[in-house]
């Protein structure tokens, strides 16, 4: 059971909890109980491992720059039509490339973190940058 603690006059909640807690759901949900954090984002995940699937059918795409709403040629919202893709995955890629903008716009990552982002968006993925590294490293 979580301790909880009324509302402050400006109607804002009051920190009760000093642990972290990870809190699984009758659903199958999980919250996580983080005191002191007001915000959690996203770091420098790696989408394009995350989402092979519809990197795989973008690299089909007519235009390299497409970014699979209205283009002609569209690998990815063929896919969509054709039942072998679902809109909804394609719609929070979509969501967490937003996010991921924002946050580096924000200044929420680190230096480390931005060009790491920026490699991975240069390469294509993780898995890609090491191969890559491994066929350029001098012997």
């Amino acid at each position: 059971m979580l301790v909880t603690r009324g509302l402050r006059g400006d109607d804002r909640g009051r920190h009760a909890t000093t642990r972290r807690q990870l809190l699984l759901l009758p659903t199958g949900a999980a919250v996580i109980d983080t005191p002191g954090m007001r915000e959690l984002g996203l770091a420098a995940a790696d989408l394009h491992s995350s989402f092979a699937d519809i990197e795989a059918l973008a690299a089909q795409c007519r235009f390299r720059d497409c970014t699979h709403t209205a283009e002609p040629g569209c690998a990815v919202r063929q896919a969509i039509a054709q039942g072998l893709l679902d809109e909804d995955r394609l719609e929070s890629l979509t969501k967490l490339q937003r996010e991921m903008a924002f946050a580096q716009r924000k200044g929420t990552m680190t230096a480390a973190q931005r060009e790491r982002q920026k490699t991975v968006d240069m390469v294509g993925s993780l898995d890609a940058l090491h191969k890559w590294q491994k066929t350029n490293r001098k012997k």
